[in-house]
């Protein structure tokens, strides 16, 4: 495999320690194929685990890199089944956020008098209240901020008259914590009364939760497999049962809904070699 570019030399090696015989040349250009194309830490880790699975029973020559690939499908099929959980907990905050603080402030535009200021230059710190209700620097720094990071994109779709929510689905995931974090007191009623909850709810734990989910969320949406899924889906549960949401009955019945699949138009020919068949 002497024309594999550098980045995949120890994957090379694992293939060298996994494989019991000497493929021929088509096997290794499929091989090639495969470091090429598929996600280079999910192909080394799966196979690491054939390599391991190899030591405890027999693979035949033949369905060696059909082995790499089950274990890769199914790596990625644990990868992908955590997008429900982000989409709950990023949908469930901005909306609770969203309803809180028109609760708060007495309307859902109430942040288009900061985007008017900002527009036009003023800095947060003019701000002490919003709609006669007196706000901490942070919280108007951090909505200040947040319009600063929106982009072109965004701040168009923010800008004019007759805006509601448009805010908390414009900015960032990252931003909304933000938000969230910049005055505890103001925010903390987004969630269950500590009564209905039973026990206290503090922003530290808050906190710590938000950050794991935000790590996570990024190497899903930059697609690099999660180190400690375990941990992640922890953290979602918890700030989801804050919200009212239980993971475990949502997680229950996702797996049992069905849908249909659009079907595939390419048939596969000569050029195809990933998945092996």
């Amino acid at each position: 495999m002497s024309n594999i570019a550098k980045r995949h030399i120890s994957t090379q090696k694992l293939l060298g320690e996994y494989l019991t015989f000497v493929p021929q040349q088509r096997l290794v250009d499929a091989f090639a194929t495969d470091m090429k194309t598929l996600h280079p830490t999910l192909l080394r880790d799966s196979i690491r685990e054939a390599v391991q699975t190899r030591q405890v029973q027999t693979i035949p020559h033949a369905q060696q890199r059909a082995a790499i690939h089950r274990i890769y499908h199914r790596k990625i099929k644990e990868f992908s089944s955590l997008y429900p959980f982000i989409f709950a907990v990023e949908n469930g905050l901005r909306s609770a956020v969203a309803d809180h603080l028109e609760a708060v402030f007495g309307r859902m535009d109430w942040w288009t008098l900061l985007r008017d200021a900002w527009l036009a230059g003023h800095p947060p710190t003019d701000f002490t209240h919003i709609r006669t209700v007196p706000v901490k620097p942070r919280f108007v720094k951090s909505v200040f901020f947040a319009f600063g990071e929106l982009g072109v994109e965004g701040t168009s779709n923010i800008a004019g008259p007759d805006k509601s929510d448009e805010l908390y689905y414009e900015i960032s995931f990252g931003q909304l914590i933000r938000l969230i974090q910049s005055d505890w007191n103001l925010m903390r009623d987004m969630f269950l009364p500590d009564a209905q909850l039973g026990y206290r709810l503090r922003s530290t734990a808050f906190d710590d939760d938000a950050g794991i989910i935000k790590v996570g969320r990024n190497a899903i949406f930059h697609s690099n497999p999660i180190k400690n899924r375990s941990q992640f889906v922890g953290a979602c549960e918890r700030v989801l049962d804050t919200l009212a949401f239980h993971l475990g009955d949502y997680d229950q019945d996702m797996a049992g809904v069905t849908f249909t699949r659009i079907q595939e138009s390419i048939p596969r020919g000569p050029r195809h070699v990933i998945p092996p068949r």
